[in-house]
């Protein structure tokens, strides 16, 4: 199926269930740049490299009256991304905040009762939508097999 019938099929979907079209144009958007996202953490080296401090910390580096480095270490209040929240915060990978950040906005677009999930696989839909009416179906069912509308995206001009 081609982008451009996928994306009139979601919009019309989201219509029924009753969520604004500029909601779900945030959604598209959302989606496509989870989906670059996603395909840039599978593909490229360069990707894991390019590393950043954990947003739960602020390191200020001062020099000392001889030279030497003195590094002193606060908490932001911001959530932690790197799997270590003890005390213990290690570098992440940039396109790791990246795809936290734009998770948090695909997040707020929806209205209270809709449920976001992303998954970081680009082989299949990296953002799905779940409704307030499929809240009755999904109950019992395990996190990885929920209902749930799967939101396309567009094409993300990667070459590799």
């Amino acid at each position: 199926m081609s982008y451009t019938r996928e994306r009139e099929q979601f919009i019309e979907t989201m219509t029924r269930h009753g969520l604004p079209l500029d909601t779900t144009r945030a959604l598209l958007r959302a989606a496509t740049t989870l989906q670059r996202l996603a395909e840039l953490a599978c593909s490229s080296e360069a990707a894991d490299r390019d590393r950043i401090p954990c947003p739960a910390i602020r390191r200020y580096v001062f020099r000392n009256g001889d030279g030497t480095k003195r590094i002193v270490v606060s908490k932001t209040g911001k959530p932690c991304i790197c799997d270590r929240p003890n005390d213990g915060h290690e570098d992440i990978p940039r396109i790791a905040l990246q795809d936290w950040q734009a998770t948090q906005r695909a997040e707020k677009t929806v209205p209270a009762g809709w449920r976001v999930i992303t998954q970081g696989d680009p082989r299949g839909y990296v953002l799905r939508v779940i409704p307030p009416t499929y809240a009755e179906r999904n109950t019992g069912r395990d996190v990885h097999n929920l209902d749930s509308i799967g939101v396309p995206s567009g094409p993300t001009r990667l070459h590799f």
